[in-house]
């Protein structure tokens, strides 16, 4: 199928349906065990050995080498060295048990995609993030796993700007990061015990991010200055006119620029303030810049969301970010 989420992946959700509008709708707040089994995650991944055909039409054992398989279809997912540690989808789960067996946190999305290669799953903190009047920002804390090697075990604070489902994950500071970041080695699952801090973490993390953001929405710019921060994010080229810049700068530039009328950049008064330049940057990274579809098995929301937590977007919003708040 077109998505990211094929026939041997599943997906579910309280509330309101995500962004590929898939998947199996939970009512009320999700336990562990309901989120696992309503995602389709209910299952194991397990390491066998690697073999090559040789000369004689046999085969030789790879040495230093295994595999990792979904167990319940057969896929491959990733072939490793024998120092890879397995994280399992229901240690996943056990990490952020720690949080929801709270009241303060809910399982909100979880699911995988590209037959399990990547799981994830987000869960929604209690307190909102009131920005001004008819812009709210919701908490959550994602994690994400693959089982194919393209990325460690991470586990980050996401606010979530509700009117336009921007996502807004920045790192505060250039000492503090977002979360835990864990790679598939021996002591991956013995780290495990910092999510029970996750709480305590998060706490402080969004209180210092309603500050910063009360400023920027209290710190206007000029169309000038809009256009210097927009040039220097997209690294335009002080040497070159216009007209020369590289096409795909260029495109992400005016992009941006459209964004900044887009309705749910000028309610409340928040037009021509930093807090509008930068959801115009959110923006046009989640819902509107351009994707390539082919043959990478994604729709267009589908990879832009990709591209928003795990790809080039990342880099894009942080930087956005740093340069308002500098």
């Amino acid at each position: 199928m077109a998505h990211g989420i094929t026939e041997t992946d599943g997906m579910m959700y309280t509330g309101e349906a995500p962004w590929h509008r898939l998947g199996t709708k939970v009512e009320g707040a999700a336990t562990a065990e309901e989120a696992i089994v309503a995602a389709g995650l209910d299952w194991n991944v397990v390491s066998k050995s690697v073999y090559t055909r040789n000369i004689a039409g046999g085969f030789e054992e790879v040495p230093n080498k295994i595999a990792v398989v979904r167990e319940d279809t057969g896929l491959v997912l990733g072939v490793f060295g024998d120092g890879y540690q397995i994280a399992q989808n229901r240690g996943c789960f056990g990490m952020m048990n720690q949080v929801t067996m709270t009241d303060e946190a809910v399982y909100h999305t979880a699911g995988s995609i590209h037959g399990g290669k990547r799981i994830w799953m987000l869960v929604k903190l209690a307190e909102d993030i009131k920005v001004i009047p008819g812009d709210t920002i919701q908490p959550y804390i994602l994690l994400t796993n693959s089982h194919d090697g393209s990325s460690a075990l991470r586990i980050v604070l996401t606010p979530i700007r509700v009117v336009c489902a921007n996502t807004l994950t920045v790192a505060l500071s250039s000492r503090e990061g977002t979360g835990f970041y864990g790679k598939h080695t021996r002591n991956l699952l013995t780290r495990a015990g910092e999510a029970r801090e996750l709480l305590g973490i998060a706490r402080a993390y969004f209180d210092q991010f309603a500050q910063q953001v009360d400023e920027l929405v209290n710190t206007q710019m000029t169309a000038f200055e809009v256009e210097r921060y927009l040039q220097e994010l997209y690294e335009f080229k002080e040497n070159k006119t216009y007209a020369e810049q590289d096409h795909r700068v260029r495109t992400a530039y005016e992009g941006t620029l459209e964004q900044l009328n887009h309705p749910t950049n000028t309610i409340g008064g928040m037009s021509g303030t930093k807090w509008a330049a930068y959801n115009a940057v959110t923006r046009y990274i989640d819902h509107e810049r351009p994707v390539r579809l082919t043959g990478a098995g994604f729709q267009a929301d589908d990879k832009r969301l990709d591209n928003s937590w795990f790809g080039a977007g990342v880099q894009t919003r942080q930087k956005a970010y740093n340069l308002l708040v500098r």
